[in-house]
């Protein structure tokens, strides 16, 4: 930035048009005007940083595109001090994004999603099934359908006093997305191309050295007068034999005439040539970006397309994303300005892999149950030439029905699942300017979308066969108005404006479900079912009201105090809330003066902002229609009675931070702490049946987060053809549930598939996993019972689902054209249950469970007896894993720490002079993603794979994909 003297700058954003101050002085870097100089705020307002006095963080655009994202929120991980992102690496799959941890136990606790001043819907429709591990797909949140490529910058707004402006919806923060627009004076063309490869990692490591069946001997059938061995088909269990070539069997496939070569032919015994990592295959994932820009004298217009293609680990599984924007910027007069950003996106999924402990879940018929004679080369025959599948979980030799499991192939191919969401985003403005001093603005922002899901069940599947459809359309308008007065004072300064905002939003759903059945294979339709479909709808309407304004006095350019306030009117609930904050900066190194401080600023803020219910029906209590039975209608009371007085949750916020940098800018930190606490916690309280309901809504309770963020920036080296910078993100935040109501000490928040429990206990942090735990003597011995288990306690808290800390480390160098930089992402503490360890080893699945091929010298369980003598009690190897289930849960809950190498980038630029006069730039970068993971407890599960859904619901296990690696280039041209 040049030289400016005290005046006037315009500053435009895709977002907004606003006027401010800006000044250098001389001598200035350009880290230090970027350190003092202007961010993006809430309400897309940018603003001098130092004349903040709350905490936020700007990152750029580049850092999420270079490293070949496409899930721009889930590129966050690592790179935000205060930030805790769960991105597991399922296709498309959910993220989950918390800042300065949980502050409701039923309510939303996810940042506002802000894109170009769009509030953009991040709606997650996950069934609690799919949340729960309890099988399901994951279909990623609506958040997905913001291009990368088009990021310009991303600031994230912290708390409280940093997003207060934007009312009860921002009171876990906001991330603010800008996009890219044309710059003045410059016409520019660019391609980009990638394609990215994607291998399995992380998964658990099954035993190879015995096969399927619950005995130590293969079972015996006479068939055509001859006695053949067989395997134990309708088990799903592998505590048979020990692989033997000298032993021979009929396998699964051995008794179907149609396929000759394996007709009644035996087999060895021995582990399979194509094993269950062989089902997998290497995905891919191709980006194409074209984008043109010009900036003609009073108008300036970006257009860009880009197609993205990911073809997921398992086959037979795809999406398929169009993302078109156009963003026109027109002086149309010397006071008045019009800009427009518009957005389309058609995002189109197929199949997209069940997760968790479902009938079609993949990952639980090869971790948790099976058998591991089976190879996967065979499996791909998996159908008759009458359409009827071949199961591996033959009822019987001479039955094939499927027992439990279907063939894995026929899941992917018959099973399958489509979905598509057509989406259009953005915003159109006016700028008006009365004078230097004072100016309106006026704008509009849309989000609208329509979204279907269809799956099935194919007849011939061991589950009942089915047809479901769902569609859904959801559409937000905000209209909103501001005039905004800024001026001088001598000495003082005054930044001013004032508002209003109107949020419309309406939402209906559409469902419908086969019932009993379908009647004719390969027919999926609603009219193919075998008893009358079900149809469901739904429909709300929702609208807040609110007026805004915030004052900002600075003095000498080193002073600033800001207020703000903000009052919604909700349809919701009765009454309306006032969000008031007040913050405050120093910037002492005006008032220093030293050549050893480049900048340096201590500030602190306090707000009071409502948490946002988006639940329209919340004070009322409405009849639930159900479905007729025997041609008569069915009516029932909601099992949760609403509450006509219901008033929003209350967060209150206090921090306190420093900024500073020494030396030119090669030292730098910013570093804030906070307290929060929330109140009024919208809970269901339980009551008596007789009531009519199971549970009543109330205002109770409080909870607290209370921690600290810190940012360092050094550079160690810094020449003209070499530089190295290193920056330090870390968040530790301590999370309190410190009452409900009365002597309601926790609340259930979901069961697990099997077992173990989720819960908001008091005293404890958000998460609690419930469970069942050793029982140790006085000594710390684990105690052992009379059947030879270990002795199991009461129920108890295991846990929580949250982090003691994050932290990211990133390193960038630079030598002339050539750019190297990495990213270290670490999560320490945490838990998590897991549902494929349990099964697992009750199954004989998992490695541990084939005691080193010694399984028939059993198990003597470390520990003492109840009378304190060492424990003597032998197991054999099918009993002492039946113990994993149904003892003691402890076994099943794992550390969620981490320690991952979560992006690797290295690029180059070209020379000009090396691209003749057709190319202005060309730029080659390779990079890869979570290379590697250390300090993992349980080493075969990612503890981030353990996430189906971006809600509440978190840390239980319930059957996980593999979680991946992806290496990648990206080629960039600028015409």
């Amino acid at each position: 930035m040049k030289k400016l003297t005290a005046g006037v700058l315009i500053l435009v954003l895709s977002s907004s048009f606003v006027v401010a101050q800006a000044q250098t002085k001389p001598g200035d870097t350009l880290k230090t005007q970027e350190i003092e100089g202007v961010v993006v705020t809430a309400l897309g307002i940018k603003r001098e940083k130092k004349a903040l006095g709350y905490a936020s963080q700007e990152i750029k655009g580049d850092i999420i595109s270079d490293a070949g994202q496409t899930n721009a929120v889930s590129a966050l991980s690592g790179n935000v001090a205060g930030v805790q992102v769960t991105a597991p690496s399922s296709m498309g799959g959910s993220t989950r994004i918390t800042m300065r941890g949980i502050s409701s136990v039923t309510g939303e606790n996810r940042p506002l999603i802000i894109v170009d001043g769009v509030p953009l819907d991040n709606s997650n429709v996950n069934s609690i099934d799919t949340q729960r591990g309890a099988g399901g797909r994951d279909y990623g949140d609506a958040t997905f359908d913001i291009n990368p490529d088009d990021i310009e910058s991303v600031t994230v707004l912290k708390g409280g006093p940093a997003a207060a402006l934007y009312g009860s919806r921002a009171g876990n923060g906001a991330i603010v997305y800008t996009t890219k627009s044309a710059k003045k004076g410059r016409t520019e063309i660019q391609f980009n191309t990638g394609v990215a490869f994607e291998t399995i990692y992380i998964r658990p490591k099954l035993q190879s050295m015995y096969g399927g069946g619950l005995e130590s001997s293969l079972p015996t059938a006479d068939i055509n007068g001859q006695t053949y061995n067989i395997t134990d088909f309708g088990t799903d269990e592998s505590w048979g034999p020990k692989y033997d070539p000298n032993l021979f069997y009929l396998g699964w496939d051995s008794f179907d005439p149609e396929f000759s070569n394996e007709y009644m032919k035996l087999k060895q015994w021995v582990a399979p040539k194509k094993d269950v990592d062989d089902f997998f295959r290497v995905g891919t994932t191709y980006t194409n970006n074209f984008s043109v820009s010009k900036s003609f004298e009073n108008t300036s217009v970006r257009l860009s397309y880009t197609n993205t293609k990911i073809n997921g680990i398992v086959p037979n599984s795809e999406i398929k994303k169009d993302n078109l924007s156009l963003n026109v910027a027109s002086t149309l007069s010397d006071r008045l300005k019009a800009e427009g950003v518009f957005n389309y996106v058609r995002t189109q999924g197929f199949n997209r892999p069940e997760q968790g402990y479902g009938d079609n879940s993949v990952a639980q018929k090869f971790y948790q149950w099976g058998q591991r004679q089976l190879d996967f080369e065979e499996l791909k025959k998996y159908k008759l030439a009458n359409g009827m599948q071949r199961s591996w979980n033959r009822t019987s030799w001479d039955d094939g029905t499927p027992n439990f499991s279907d063939n894995p192939y026929w899941t992917i191919y018959e099973n399958t699942s489509a979905d598509e969401r057509n989406r259009f985003f953005g915003n159109v403005g006016l700028t008006y300017n009365f004078s230097k001093k004072v100016f309106a603005v006026g704008k509009v922002y849309g989000d609208v979308y329509s979204q279907s899901i269809s799956s099935q069940v194919a007849v011939g599947s061991a589950a009942l066969s089915e047809y479901n459809l769902q569609k859904r359309n959801n559409s937000e308008f905000n209209y909103e108005g501001r005039v905004h007065y800024n001026d001088n004072f001598g000495d003082f300064s005054l930044n001013t404006f004032a508002g209003f905002n109107i949020m419309n939003r309406k939402w209906d759903a559409l469902s419908g479900n086969s019932v009993g059945g379908l009647i004719i294979p390969g027919l999926y339709n609603l009219a193919n079912s075998r008893e009358s479909a079900i149809a469901t709808n739904a429909f709300y309407h929702t609208s807040v009201k609110s007026l805004f304004g915030s004052v900002s006095l600075g003095y000498k350019n080193f002073l600033f105090l800001e207020g703000t306030g903000r009052n919604d009117w909700f349809s919701m609930i009765n009454d309306d809330q006032f969000y008031p904050s007040v913050t405050g900066s120093f910037v002492f190194s005006q008032v220093l003066k030293t050549n050893w401080l480049s900048f340096g600023k201590v500030r602190a803020g306090w707000s009071q902002i409502a948490g946002y219910s988006a639940e329209p029906n919340i004070r009322g209590t409405y009849a639930s229609i159900d479905t007729p039975f025997a041609g008569s209608p069915m009516y029932s009371m909601p099992a949760i009675k609403g509450e006509p007085n219901i008033r929003p949750e209350m967060k209150t916020t206090k921090e306190i931070g420093l900024e500073a940098s020494f030396f030119k800018n090669r030292i730098g930190f910013d570093v804030t702490l906070y307290d929060v606490k929330t109140n009024d916690l919208i809970i269901p309280l339980p009551l008596d049946p007789a009531n009519g309901y199971g549970f009543k809504r109330i205002n109770a309770g409080e909870m607290t987060n209370k921690g600290i963020e810190a940012m360092v920036n050094v550079s160690p080296i810094r020449t003209d053809n070499f530089s190295w910078d290193i920056t330090w993100n870390f968040t530790k935040n301590k999370n309190k549930l410190v009452e409900l109501q009365g002597n309601l000490e926790n609340y259930i928040l979901t069961n697990a598939p099997f077992r173990a429990q989720l819960s908001a206990q008091v005293g404890y942090s958000y998460g609690v996993i419930l469970g069942t735990d050793f029982v140790y003597d006085a000594n710390g011995n684990k105690v052992v019972g009379e059947n030879g288990f270990y002795k199991a306690s009461a129920i108890k808290p295991l846990g929580s689902i949250l982090p003691e800390y994050n932290m990211g480390f990133r390193n960038s160098f630079k030598y002339k054209n050539l750019g190297l930089s990495f990213l270290i992402d670490i999560q320490q503490g945490g838990k998590y249950f897991s549902t494929t360890h349990m099964w697992g080893m009750y199954s004989g699945m998992l490695e541990e469970s084939a005691l080193g091929g010694n399984r028939e010298a059993g198990v003597i369980l470390a520990g003492v007896k109840e009378d304190g003598t060492q424990n003597d009690i032998l197991l054999d190897a099918p009993t002492w894993g039946s113990s994993y289930y149904n003892t003691v849960d402890a076994q099943n809950v794992f550390d969620a720490s981490y320690i991952k190498l979560r992006d690797i980038t290295l690029s180059y630029d070209f020379p000009k002079g090396a691209l003749g006069g057709i190319l202005q730039g060309f730029r080659v970068s390779a990079f890869a993603r979570n290379l590697f993971a250390w300090n993992l407890d349980f080493k075969g599960v990612d503890p981030e794979n353990t996430s189906y859904g971006s809600g509440n619901l978190q840390g239980l296990e319930g059957g996980s994909l593999p979680s991946t690696r992806m290496f990648g280039v990206n080629l960039n041209f600028k015409f």
